[in-house]
């Protein structure tokens, strides 16, 4: 059976996924709004000016991936896949550094992340390749995906940019867990892929292994210190007169690195948390979080916003954002849920798994229960490639409930 022809933009909206969503952007630009502040005499701000700019043209390209039949974008995803790819190549070459790292390209006057891009592109390959195969059933037909998901994720990672470049694993190993490979495989894999992370940790830079050193230390997996070195082995020679080092108390020197470890490898993490504890129950008000401990997190408008949430708003607001969150990958597995068409469950599932995995980790990041690794939080950070490229996704989910299509087979991804 043919897919029904959506004749209008109204008739491919689909409610349910776009009320959380255009709420969470709201929410975004009020947070952005309240975050401006005055350093060495300049206003730092402005954020949620540039915001906007990135919703408006999120959804001007929304509109176009609402008019275009999903299964049409399907049929071009290897297409898609190759230019996204070309680009991550690019920016290597003629990037500029920016924070130690290559990750922008200018186009028309405005930097563009195609890392970004690549998370959406990566889903649209999956769903293509994956669709009516079944030799991801096999150990051996799961190299093929693999490589699809490898290749960008060492473009990205060679930016560097850890944490886009890993949440590629999780929505691989989402879509393929859906569409019926096997679960002893993906652990296999996952076991390779853990012994593979040591010589990978080593090649990271230096500010990279120091936030895994810090997360590591704070959970008590490692020490950064040494709690019997002796006051001399810590104490530099010209300050140490030439005498030999005396034993420090255990308990001292304990805290003494804790308190270390919060200064440096932990900081951002240590300053979020306090930020989001001072918040309260209904939080310090619009606004206000620059008098407050919000002030001293760093990146509290991209990375660490969930902080500038919890602390402008409070608890309550914190639970608002989870709830809309909640709300809007319900609403995504809802809309898989009721496709038949392999292709358009497989585009929801991998939305359903970037914008869950991606929250999670940001907002557990900010919390100190998992290492800074420099992911935004969906629709709420500041950065235009950011927004645009939530938005497109969510469009893209609207495409698929607009056009429900009907495949007869053996199962639903025979």
């Amino acid at each position: 059976m043919r897919a029904p022809v959506v004749a209008n933009l109204r008739g491919a909206l689909h409610w349910p996924v776009l009320v959380p969503a255009m709420l969470l952007l709201v929410f975004g630009v009020v947070v952005l709004s309240g975050l401006e502040v005055l350093v060495a005499g300049k206003w730092l701000g402005g954020w949620h000016l540039r915001q906007i700019t990135g919703i408006v043209v999120g959804a001007a390209a929304g509109a176009v991936v609402l008019l275009v039949p999903y299964k049409s974008l399907v049929s071009r995803a290897y297409l898609f896949y190759a230019f996204n790819v070309v680009l991550l190549a690019l920016v290597l070459v003629a990037g500029p550094m920016r924070n130690q790292s290559r990750r922008w390209l200018t186009l028309f006057g405005f930097d563009f992340q195609p890392s970004e891009l690549m998370k959406l592109t990566l889903v649209l390959t999956l769903a293509r390749f994956i669709r009516f195969r079944s030799s991801y059933k096999t150990f051996r037909g799961l190299w093929a995906p693999f490589g699809l998901t490898l290749l960008p994720m060492a473009l990205i990672l060679k930016q560097p940019d850890l944490g886009t470049s890993l949440l590629c694993i999780p929505i691989l190993f989402t879509m393929l867990f859906v569409a019926g490979a096997r679960a002893r495989h993906l652990a296999t894999i996952v076991l390779l892929g853990t012994l593979a992370m040591f010589p990978v940790y080593h090649g990271l830079k230096d500010y990279q292994r120091s936030r895994i050193d810090g997360f590591l230390a704070q959970i008590g997996l490692a020490d950064l210190g040494g709690a019997d070195q002796t006051e001399a082995d810590r104490t530099p020679p010209e300050k140490a007169g030439g005498k030999a080092g005396r034993k420090v108390d255990p308990k001292a020197r304990a805290k003494a690195d804790r308190k270390a470890l919060e200064n440096k490898e932990n900081y951002q993490v240590t300053k979020s948390k306090v930020a989001i504890g001072s918040g309260g129950l209904g939080g310090v008000g619009h606004g206000r979080g620059e008098e407050h401990a919000l002030y001293w997190v760093p990146e509290r408008h991209t990375d660490f916003i969930f902080a500038g949430a919890a602390n402008e708003w409070g608890l309550m607001g914190s639970l608002a954002v989870l709830a809309l969150f909640g709300w809007l990958l319900a609403a995504i597995l809802g809309v898989a849920l009721r496709q038949r068409d392999p292709a358009g469950r497989l585009i929801c599932i991998g939305v359903f798994a970037l914008f869950g995995f991606q929250a999670f980790i940001n907002i557990a990041m900010t919390i100190g229960l998992m290492p800074v690794t420099g992911l935004t939080l969906p629709f709420m950070s500041h950065g235009r490639s950011s927004v645009v490229v939530s938005i497109l996704a969510v469009a893209l989910v609207c495409n698929v409930a607009a056009r429900p299509s009907y495949e007869f087979g053996r199962g639903d991804f025979d």
